[in-house]
C-alpha cells in the first residue's frame, strides 16, 4: 500500500515539474522580441508621416497632389505590368457548342431486380 502511494507521489512530482516548465516557457518573451521593437515603430511613424503629407497636399496644393498621384500610378503600372506573350493563345470561339449525346438507358430484363443492373 505504501509503495503505491510512493509511486503516485513520484509520478505527480514529475508531472508538476513538466507543467510548471510549460507555463514558464509560455509566459517568457522570446529573446528576439526583447529590445528589438524599434523597427516596426519606425516604419509606422514613416507611414503616418507620408499619410499626413499626402493629406496636406490634397487639401492645400492640388497640383502637387496630382503630380504625386500621377507618379505613383505610373510606378505601380510598371511594377504590376505583365510581360507580353509573343504568341498569345487564340481567342475562344463564340460558335455554339454541340449538344452532348444522350446516354442510352440500361436494358430492362424481366424478373431482374434493379440493383443487379
Amino acid at each position: 500500500m505504501q509503495e503505491q502511494e510512493k509511486l503516485r507521489e513520484i509520478e505527480s512530482l514529475g508531472q508538476e515539474e513538466e507543467d510548471q516548465e510549460e507555463h514558464e516557457e509560455y509566459w517568457d518573451e522570446p529573446e528576439e522580441r526583447q529590445g528589438g521593437g524599434g523597427v516596426p515603430i519606425l516604419q509606422a511613424v514613416i507611414c503616418a508621416l507620408a499619410l499626413v503629407a499626402l493629406l496636406f497636399f490634397k487639401f492645400t496644393d492640388k497640383e502637387r497632389y496630382q503630380e504625386i498621384t500621377d507618379w505613383y500610378n505610373q510606378e505601380m503600372a510598371q511594377e504590376i505590368e505583365l510581360p507580353q506573350l509573343k504568341n498569345p493563345a487564340p481567342e475562344p470561339s463564340t460558335a455554339p457548342t454541340p449538344e452532348p449525346t444522350p446516354t442510352p438507358s440500361p436494358i430492362q430484363m424481366e424478373g431482374t431486380p434493379p440493383q443487379m443492373l
